[in-house]
């Protein structure tokens, strides 16, 4: 007995020098994670924060994709493509997309601000280029659903289901956005200098350069709202921003890793269903134009359309209602693993010129704009040729002066310039230029075939949040608010 005693004496003694001694020996932070540290450096999530831009949204699949195919840019041949080409396109198909706004860009951008505009932290070129990218996040998802969540978005569990801003509210906020952004950018670094910064290389005057060029760009969206209003705001805008391809503003990819490469071309590696479009290679071929080999690759054998054998080594597109997978694939300029995703560039900006200037009756002005926007472009992609352009610019120089005229001309040329980029898309809603015969095979809001408008809103918002806007049984050509009929 004496002996058990002795025993449980001991062991308690024991447990009172463990409890007391715990926190001693137990380390404070033995449930930190040193690879998922609780606080990320701003210069480590702004790279993140542009990939997503760059890669996810701006020139992911599940956007540009699927608008190059209605623009009539790309064709589907198979399977989803093929399907989103004949106007199929359903709230599961772009669920990625709204997560990759909400989930993911958005909220890297909360997280260098929350490290960045604190009193005492200010970090003033961080905060600039943060406001840029929110606008351009914000431009270009008003720009397929209309309204959707920003001034009540962002707050995590204290607000899940947030209101959904209108459009024009979205505008609004859009060019505040840049506002504030110059004004950051224009400023001292403050305590954090930029760094980082993938699209720019750190300088923060390009990037200002870049905001005045977005200020021109979604000054113009409301031309059908805000009249000529739109178009002299733009020309202001944009003669504050860069008119040179020094100052594009791309996301920049590696061309020796598949980790890092071109959205169109690891679709292209993994499901080879999109081709070049009949539409925009008809055009090219009958202007003989030197953009062609950067836009498509020549076919890899003969062709047989209609009798006709059309040889390997030509450039031939696929009709938006004939899966011919024997058609140019995507050319070097716009999906090679190393191909930069356009966000905004000098073409863009001198075709906005050339448009405001056709629209206020400046049509020599206007002239020159073209030509300029004709030179960045080629410029752009290496094949500036000075026979042709002399000969393109002559041509220029016969449209008369007449808006209709010349407006369809100055359109329908960015269209061609502006291949497999967003905004194309955008022209086309706003001023019915180019002219496109729709997918025959596509379907409508009352069967007759028709060219969507507008993405459907998500599947997760309309599951989760009761405040998102019903779009009924044809969410597809529901316009958006400064698309006025």
């Amino acid at each position: 007995m004496k002996y058990k005693i002795l025993i449980r004496l001991g062991s308690l003694i024991l447990l009172l020098g463990v409890l007391t001694s715990c926190e001693k020996w137990i380390d404070p932070e033995i449930n930190n994670n040193p690879d998922a540290p609780l606080n990320v450096p701003p210069d480590l999530i702004l790279p993140s924060l542009q990939a997503r831009v760059g890669f996810n949204i701006v020139g992911g699949n599940d956007m540009t994709r699927t608008l190059s195919l209605w623009i009539q840019h790309t064709s589907g041949i198979a399977r989803q493509s093929q399907a989103e080409g004949a106007y199929t396109h359903r709230s599961g198909d772009v669920n990625n997309l709204w997560g990759d706004v909400y989930a993911d860009a958005l909220q890297d951008a909360k997280q260098i601000l929350l490290q960045t505009i604190v009193s005492g932290q200010e970090s003033y070129h961080f905060v600039g280029v943060v406001q840029v990218l929110q606008a351009v996040i914000l431009g270009y998802s008003t720009d397929v659903w209309n309204s959707i969540p920003w001034s009540q978005a962002m707050m995590g569990s204290e607000n899940l289901t947030p209101e959904f801003d209108s459009q024009e509210q979205v505008y609004a906020a859009i060019q505040d956005l840049l506002d504030q952004g110059i004004a950051n950018l224009g400023k001292e670094a403050g305590v954090l200098p930029l760094s980082g910064d993938i699209i720019f290389g750190n300088d923060a005057e390009m990037w200002k350069s870049a905001a005045y060029a977005l200020k021109a760009r979604y000054a113009l969206h409301l031309a059908l709202r805000t009249g000529n209003s739109a178009y002299t705001d733009a020309l202001e805008y944009s003669g504050k921003g860069f008119l040179t391809n020094d100052g594009n503003m791309k996301y920049y990819y590696s061309s020796s890793s598949d980790n890092n490469a071109n959205p169109l071309y690891l679709f292209n590696q993994d499901r080879t269903d999109i081709r070049m479009c009949k539409t925009v290679i008809d055009s090219l071929l009958n202007h003989q134009d030197p953009r062609l080999p950067m836009f498509a690759h020549p076919t890899t054998g003969d062709i047989v359309v209609g009798g006709d054998t059309i040889p390997e080594g030509s450039y031939y597109g696929a009709p938006v209602d004939e899966p011919l997978s024997q058609a140019s694939m995507p050319g070097p300029g716009i999906s090679s693993a190393g191909t930069p995703t356009p966000i905004i560039t000098a073409a863009e900006i001198h075709f906005l010129r050339a448009e405001c200037q056709v629209q206020l009756g400046q049509f020599a002005a206007a002239r020159t704009s073209y030509k300029a926007a004709l030179k960045a472009s080629l410029e752009e992609y290496g094949v500036f040729n000075q026979v042709w352009f002399d000969a393109y610019s002559s041509a220029i120089d016969q449209i008369p002066d007449n808006k209709d005229i010349m407006m369809r001309a100055v359109m329908t040329e960015k269209w061609i310039s502006l291949t497999y980029n967003t905004e194309a898309y955008n022209d086309w809603r706003r001023t019915g230029y180019p002219v496109l015969v729709p997918n025959p095979l596509g379907a409508g809001p009352s069967g007759q075939p028709v060219i969507p408008i507008r993405f459907p809103y998500a599947t997760d918002p309309i599951t989760y949040n009761p405040n998102t806007p019903d779009l009924g049984n044809t969410p597809l050509w529901q316009n958006v608010w400064w698309d006025v009929d």
